[in-house]
């Protein structure tokens, strides 16, 4: 029968393996490696999110990928956990946005190390924030129980994404409620938003690891709690929140599948004016609203004031409305430019872009002095005001957003319930063949599910689109192609839930939880204070 070894044996053999492991260099590497195994597992966690989201459309992935690091974090010391979710934040984040390499170095003309660098430190960046979850996690939960433990990181989770949404301009790009529009809990966008849905998203991750822990009864309820949670939001698929009127509006978008993003060239900018004007011209009178991309016109107005006042006075006559983007001079020395949406025709009024892509149209002022050292030029562009006029369409308000305006859900609630339906346009162009243009229309299709809106979705590369009040696509052009989208919207009017109160009950809940589990911690340290004061 064996025994227990004897605490003089396991001395001896502890440092009979200190002392092979010293002499040993292939022994030690193995062993550091088994050390720091769990790194690998956050890692690999971390990558299984972003297939949660377009254009790979698994959200069941992103559950997955939550659970398997909540159940990494639930017995690690602080140091581990900050390491854990850096390393996980690494993983997600590092294959989720690898499209901004090829932004930097196709369009930026950046030599392939300096690209690769700048978006490895800008990955690093973004991987603080779930360490710092992480971190606060590790310090909270200790006081905590199972379940108030996964409650605590869900919340902390969700206020992660917030601060990374809006701190030095912010990143708010695979927010995890974004990837559950394919899920059922993706049916209660419209009352909670996409935080909301984030937390319940993390809650459902830490359900399912809470179940597993558990024998008897109460596993089964942890199961059951987790299926009703991912389930019972089905019932809401379908429910309309808004109401639609009876007269739809006929729409054509232009994809020219071209642009002067890369080069100037002057054969390639009439080639482009061009496909545009044929397309306007043939579109005048059959349809009600003609949309053309971001920069469909790459220069300031004075420069082609002929040729868009001819489309103006041909559309006013028709019956049609033309929007197009266009850069417009801040002043008349046309020194720095708005990114502008523009009406022609039978429509009145105007967009100046608010929320400009950091270190694509604007520099931070933290970052400024190394953009000048690395010789990166400046951006020229500057920001519209807050609170502009609403785009008039033939008597209907519209909602406008421009480009990376589409992760900023707030910007667009500013523009309702007035706005009838939504246009954005766009040049995904920028991001080359990568996952940020599917990326991308998964956010617009968020935001119409949100609003109960339609929306106009133009883009100069591909996936532009019409999307109906329920973020469905009913109609669309593939990526990377040319060509004409023809089909109709339906103004609509109502509020949704999450149009009248934002995301701030969801976020005050959040806030609220990591309050209690402060004071939690600090009411268990009181009496040890006092302990050691007497």
């Amino acid at each position: 029968m064996a025994t227990p070894l004897s605490s003089a044996s396991l001395v001896f053999i502890f440092c009979e393996m200190n002392q092979l492991l010293s002499t040993q260099k292939p022994l030690r590497i193995a062993f550091i490696a088994l050390h720091y195994m769990y790194l690998c597992r956050a890692f690999f966690a971390g990558v299984l999110l972003p297939f949660g989201f377009a254009p790979f459309h698994m959200p069941g992935l992103s559950v997955l990928g939550i659970a398997l690091l909540f159940a990494q974090l639930r017995h690690q010391t602080l140091k581990q956990s900050f390491l854990t979710g850096f390393v996980f934040g690494l993983g997600f984040l590092g294959v989720g946005v690898s499209w901004v390499f090829v932004s930097i170095h196709a369009y930026g003309h950046l030599d392939y190390f300096l690209s690769a660098l700048i978006t490895l430190l800008f990955v690093v960046y973004l991987a603080l924030y779930p360490a710092l979850v992480a971190a606060l996690y590790s310090s909270l939960s200790k006081h905590c129980s199972f379940l108030g433990a996964g409650v605590l990181f869900s919340a902390l989770w969700c206020l992660g994404e917030y601060l990374r949404s809006n701190f030095i301009g912010g990143f708010p790009w695979l927010l995890l409620g974004f990837g559950q529009i394919d899920a059922p809990l993706g049916s209660i966008l419209p009352i909670i938003g996409v935080y909301g849905v984030s937390f319940l998203t993390c809650l459902a991750g830490t359900l399912l690891i809470i179940s597993t822990q558990h024998s008897g009864i109460k596993r089964y309820i942890g199961l059951a709690v987790f299926v009703a949670l991912l389930i019972t939001p089905s019932f809401l698929k379908n429910t309309e929140w808004t109401q639609q009127s009876a007269n739809p509006l006929s729409v054509g978008i232009i994809q020219a599948n071209l642009s002067m993003r890369d080069k100037w060239d002057e054969a390639l900018f009439w080639r482009l004016l061009e496909v545009y004007q044929k397309g306007i011209e043939q579109l005048m009178g059959e349809k009600k609203l003609i949309v053309l991309p971001e920069s469909a016109i790459p220069l300031p107005a004075s420069y082609v004031s002929d040729i868009l006042e001819t489309i103006h006075q041909k559309a006013a006559r028709l019956g049609s409305s033309v929007l197009l983007g266009i850069p417009e001079p801040t002043s008349t020395e046309e020194t720095y430019y708005y990114n502008s949406l523009i009406s022609l025709g039978d429509a009145k009024g105007k967009y100046l872009k608010q929320h400009l892509v950091p270190f694509g149209e604007f520099i931070p002022e933290p970052f400024g002095k190394l953009i000048h050292w690395l010789g990166i030029p400046s951006a020229n562009l500057k920001p519209g005001k807050r609170n502009q006029p609403l785009i008039q369409v033939h008597d209907y308000p519209i909602a406008s957003l421009i480009c990376y305006e589409l992760a900023y859900p707030e910007l667009l609630r500013q523009q309702l319930p007035e706005a009838a339906f939504i246009v954005s346009i766009s040049d995904d162009g920028w991001f080359g063949h990568s996952l940020a243009v599917y990326q991308q229309l998964q956010i617009a299709e968020v935001l119409s599910l949100q609003t109960g809106r339609y929306q106009v979705v133009a883009n100069n590369d591909g996936l532009s689109s019409i999307i109906n009040t329920q973020g469905a696509v009913i109609a669309s052009l593939p990526a990377f192609s040319a060509g004409v989208l023809e089909s109709t919207v339906y103004p609509a009017s109502g509020i949704t839930p999450w149009v009248y109160w934002g995301d701030w009950p969801a976020l005050l809940v959040m806030w609220s939880i990591l309050l209690v589990c402060f004071w939690m911690k600090m009411k268990a340290k009181g009496p040890n204070r006092f302990a050691k004061m007497n």
